[in-house]
């Protein structure tokens, strides 16, 4: 009998916790502004702040735990005690425009006690390139349109992310020059300003490649077809080579969970065929090709993914292994070269991308000589 009230005790004891709990209020978030648009900035005048005004229209006391933004290039700095019923606290979140000319859309994440532990805030606007910088020289030429260089090569690009590069150019010729950029991917734009250049005029190419649009992770090349056209003279047409790694975005991994990942193992990161055959030699070569080899293992935990292994020297050829590698495995790529191809000395780099957490970019240097 005594048990069987000692159990009765218990259930009711356990109810009236319950009772309790739901008695107990909830905290609410409430912002002043769901967006805020930063309208145009200019890239030269560095970063751009914004502060929402975070309100506890709740019954409790409102702790938000931990902030994060969609980008790398947001920060968000917020009030860390506690706010009171009725009270408001503040989120700065601050914007950085270097290298990211065009229009932008940034969404910051709040987690909390709330009802709705997740809540979303966004800033966007639209940067403005900063002038470029008077000292270029101009190397290379379309007809009579010099370019300070015909390559342009970005910094990693994550997929939530859009990167710009610029190439400045000048007219050198003595009659108006008219520029025209040719089809282009869906995830590359380019602008020319000002798209004819009076005589000895400077202006600039600005290009951005959108991450949030690209399907592949990896080494991206692109030919981009310009078009030079000078009054009263035939037009002339020359490439400009565009090229990006694209990889995961690892910024909000800890050390922690890095260690727990894929790690990439490369033999080794020179691969010299030294002094190539002549014509002449009577050394043999299978299908008037050399070929070395690299062996990539993965000393990590998890499965690792080879994105791409290649080069932008169209001289150098590669025979893929494995793209999964699973923890303790290895496999071999090839890379091959002509001799013909090599008149001088060649020395190119091999790019690989991978799912690697503490490295995603490698590079791996071919040299040859005659």
């Amino acid at each position: 009998m005594r048990k069987f009230g000692w159990q009765i005790g218990m259930v009711c004891f356990f109810w009236l916790l319950a009772m309790c709990a739901g008695a107990q209020g909830k905290a609410q978030i409430g912002v002043d502004k769901q967006v805020f648009n930063f309208g145009t900035i200019e890239e030269a005048k560095g970063l751009a702040s914004h502060v929402f005004q975070i309100k506890n229209t709740g019954d409790a006391p409102l702790v938000i735990s931990r902030v994060t933004a969609s980008c790398g290039c947001t920060r968000p700095e917020w009030t860390k005690k506690p706010i009171a019923v009725g009270e408001s606290g503040e989120l700065k979140v601050t914007y950085n425009p270097k290298g990211r000319p065009g229009p932008f859309y940034k969404t910051i994440t709040i987690y909390s006690n709330a009802g709705k532990p997740r809540y979303n805030v966004a800033i966007k606007g639209n940067v403005t390139p900063k002038p470029a910088a008077p000292t270029f020289t101009y190397p290379y030429a379309i007809g009579h349109l010099k370019l300070h260089t015909k390559t342009v090569l970005y910094n990693n690009l994550r997929q939530n992310e859009t990167l710009g590069e610029k190439i400045s150019i000048k007219n050198d010729g003595k009659t108006s020059v008219s520029v025209e950029i040719g089809k282009l991917p869906h995830f590359l734009t380019a602008d020319v300003r000002p798209v004819s250049l009076k005589p000895g005029e400077v202006g600039e190419i600005t290009f951005l490649m959108d991450g949030r649009v690209m399907k592949h992770k990896g080494r991206h090349r692109v030919k981009v077809p310009l078009v030079v056209k000078a009054v009263g003279e035939k037009e002339v047409e020359e490439e400009i080579f565009v090229a990006a790694n694209v990889i995961d975005d690892f910024s909000k991994l800890s050390a922690k969970e890095k260690a727990k990942g894929p790690a990439i193992h490369i033999s080794g990161t020179l691969l010299d065929f030294g002094e190539v055959p002549s014509k002449k030699s009577v050394i043999p070569f299978i299908g008037n090709k050399l070929t070395g080899t690299v062996e990539i293992t993965n000393r990590g935990k998890e499965d690792l993914v080879i994105y791409s292994f290649t080069s932008d020297d169209e001289r150098i050829s590669i025979n893929r292994g494995k793209k999964t590698i699973k923890p303790g495995e290895t496999t071999t790529y090839k890379v091959s070269i002509r001799p013909k191809d090599v008149k001088v000395r060649l020395e190119a780099l091999v790019n690989i991308i991978s799912n690697d957490p503490n490295g995603p970019v490698r590079l791996l240097k071919v040299t040859a000589h005659k």
